[in-house]
């Protein structure tokens, strides 16, 4: 040890290369862990709190003023009464669907997950357990701003973790089975811009006609399907 020492100190040409090469060394990152079992089992976790937070929309519906009714006339008319939580109920339901659908068409495309990948996606089911409260503040208070507000800014925040896990896991293919094309790549990473953008549009409605705040999101059903046909195609084309 001693005799090695001398000669780094000796020569400060090896003793420089010798540093360089330590330095080196401790740069070097380990590789990130890539599972297949991970992947697996975030797959059924979204599965469970998307079919869950689905089903805890219905909790939205208020049946208490119903409690009086005697006679047809009066049940439908409190059933009317309910028309714009049911309007509200298939905006969500649907946009939870479509958010489903874009990650079920994601993650069929990766061979496994690592750490990172797992944060954000479980980030990303946070806020889409959380969307079922933002429902029933935006039912039951559906003529505040804030109410909107806060609904439609949990959409898009969903939509930002969305984003970052898909760009995450396609940056230099990390997490993918095969390359994907930087085209389509792009274009799936545009799609998931969609429901924050009509989100924010929303947003902008409900600030001037707060009746209407719920009008943007009927076209998400619309959009996605036109988008997905349109990568399908791109996609068969590039075959």
């Amino acid at each position: 040890m001693t005799q090695t020492s001398s000669i780094l100190n000796s020569d400060p040409f090896i003793h420089q290369k010798a540093t360089f090469l330590f330095m080196s060394q401790q740069k070097i990152k380990k590789p990130a862990i890539i599972s297949e079992s991970w992947l697996f089992r975030i797959n059924r976790l979204s599965d469970i709190i998307f079919a869950t937070s689905m089903t805890m929309l219905l909790l939205a519906f208020d049946f208490s003023s119903i409690d009086d009714v005697k006679s047809n006339k009066q049940l439908l008319k409190a059933l009317s009464k309910q028309l714009p939580i049911l309007g509200i109920y298939l905006t969500t339901f649907i946009l939870l669907a479509v958010y489903w659908l874009k990650h079920t068409t994601t993650t069929r495309l990766m061979k496994g997950a690592d750490s990172k990948y797992m944060w954000l996606d479980i980030i990303t089911l946070a806020f889409v357990a959380l969307l079922p409260f933002s429902n029933s503040l935006a039912t039951a208070f559906p003529d505040f701003y804030a109410a909107i507000f806060l609904y439609s800014v949990n959409v898009m925040i969903i939509g930002v973790f969305s984003f970052s896990s898909w760009r995450y896991a396609t940056h230099y293919d990390r997490l993918l089975k095969e390359p994907l094309e930087k085209e389509i790549a792009d274009e799936i990473s545009q799609d998931k811009w969609m429901e924050p953008l009509l989100a924010f549009i929303s947003l902008i409605v409900a600030y001037f006609y707060i009746d209407y705040a719920q009008v943007p999101y009927i076209l998400v059903p619309v959009i996605y399907g036109l988008r997905t046909k349109w990568i399908e195609y791109r996609s068969t084309r590039a075959r």
